[in-house]
Parts: C-alpha cells; sequence; structure tokens
C-alpha cells in the first residue's frame, strides 16, 4: 500500500519533458512565432500574392464578393482581374480578408449585381 503512495509521489516530483520553451510550435519559433506572411501586421498573405502572378503591386488591391470564397478580384496593370477555384488554404485567407476595414477602390469596380469588399495590404 506505501509503494504506490510513493510511486505517485516521485512522478509527480519528476520534470516534465525536456520541451523547448521559445513561444509557439518549434516550426515557428525561428520566425518569432508568427505564421509565413503574417509576420508584418496587414501584409499580403502568400496565397494570395502568388495569385497576383510574377510581380505583386507596390499597392495590392483584393475585391471579394462576399458570398464565395473560392474566388476574388485582382487589381493589375489598371484592371481588376478575376482569379478562381482557391484552395481551401486560399479560401481562408479570403475569409480573412473580409474581416478587414474595406477601403475605397482606385479605378471602378466590376459590375457583378453585389458589393465587393476592397482591401489594400500595405
Amino acid at each position: 500500500m506505501l509503494v504506490p503512495i510513493l510511486i505517485s509521489a516521485a512522478m509527480i516530483a519528476m520534470p516534465q519533458g525536456r520541451g523547448h520553451d521559445r513561444g509557439g510550435p518549434p516550426g515557428l519559433a525561428k520566425k518569432g512565432g508568427m505564421p509565413p506572411g503574417l509576420a508584418k501586421k496587414g501584409g499580403l498573405p502568400p496565397g494570395l500574392a502568388k495569385k497576383f502572378g510574377r510581380r505583386v503591386p507596390e499597392r495590392p488591391y483584393i475585391a471579394v464578393d462576399p458570398r464565395y470564397t473560392d474566388r476574388a478580384y485582382f487589381l493589375i496593370d489598371g484592371r481588376w482581374e478575376l482569379r478562381r477555384g482557391f484552395s481551401v488554404d486560399i479560401q481562408a485567407e479570403v475569409r480573412d480578408t473580409l474581416r478587414l476595414a474595406p477601403v475605397p477602390p482606385p479605378v471602378p469596380l466590376p459590375r457583378i449585381g453585389v458589393d465587393l469588399h476592397v482591401v489594400l495590404f500595405n
């Protein structure tokens, strides 16, 4: 009867693990604990950045139809271009853009019968 109590007391007193407490998951510890693309507040998420093509504009505008997360309009060379068929990861980035404050578009938006949510990433 005394043996189980001694074993329990020894287990409680033992240090639990040898983990590295660096403020986040091991893969993110080197990056300051922030996921890629979110290192700067307000930065353009990496999946959406790829949808601009080879060159991301200095002032990247994206217009999102609130009804759909699998598509968005990107302002490229003064024209709104529709990109669609987004993966689940990019759809999550689109949903996050809907939480950002809208900005006025620099050029007229496409007329699709719904108000688009325009966001400017710095």
